[in-house]
């Protein structure tokens, strides 16, 4: 199966401090795609050309961008990104969970790693003009949701630690009998 792991950074072009995914516009998106075993980041003039390439997948999988991102990359599509077949890994958390987890939150706990940094720094890096740190800690982000998809497709169990104790939750897979669970290189470009 052909599927593509993704995120996005974003910015607003009001300067809002509020998220608003109506207002909202992407800086850096990056992408894991299956079929190529390859990392690829896009900059905001290349999302067309990010939304042909998607159109082509079997599965999107992200980590809330079905409730984020799929809204802010809809006003660049010409049409309707709910209509993909998506996998929402922290969807699929809650689920099973009962709550929402932060990203930052699973990798901790089940990849012993963490994000580069927090929005209020990404964000700072678009207003910079520092590209490069943007695609670094998108495509980190984009590894890190990857890795944990890795985990869900080789059925294990998604650990998450809170204040009292750890628990752990066995997700769904997507559509399991088309998914190639082969496992895939490390290289993030």
């Amino acid at each position: 199966m052909n599927y593509v792991t993704f995120d996005i950074e974003t910015y607003s072009p009001s300067e809002s401090s509020r998220i608003d995914t109506s207002e909202l516009r992407v800086t850096v998106m990056g992408a894991y795609f299956s079929w190529l075993d390859r990392y690829v980041a896009f900059m905001e003039k290349d999302v067309k050309d990010f939304l042909e390439i998607l159109k082509e997948a079997e599965l999107v999988v992200g980590y809330n961008h079905i409730w984020f991102d799929l809204p802010v990359l809809q006003k660049y599509a010409d049409y309707d990104l709910k209509q993909l077949t998506n996998y929402d890994i922290m969807v699929e958390f809650e689920k099973k969970s009962g709550f929402k987890a932060k990203l930052d939150d699973l990798c901790k706990s089940n990849l012993g790693t963490k994000k580069t940094d927090t929005y209020e720094k990404y964000s700072k890096y678009h207003k910079e003009g520092r590209w490069d740190l943007l695609i670094d800690y998108c495509l980190h982000d984009v590894k890190l949701t990857e890795e944990l998809f890795q985990m869900i497709l080789a059925k294990k169990e998604i650990k998450y630690i809170d204040a009292l104790e750890t628990k752990q939750f066995l997700l769904n897979l997507p559509n399991p009998e088309k998914v190639n669970f082969a496992m895939h290189s490390d290289s993030i470009f």
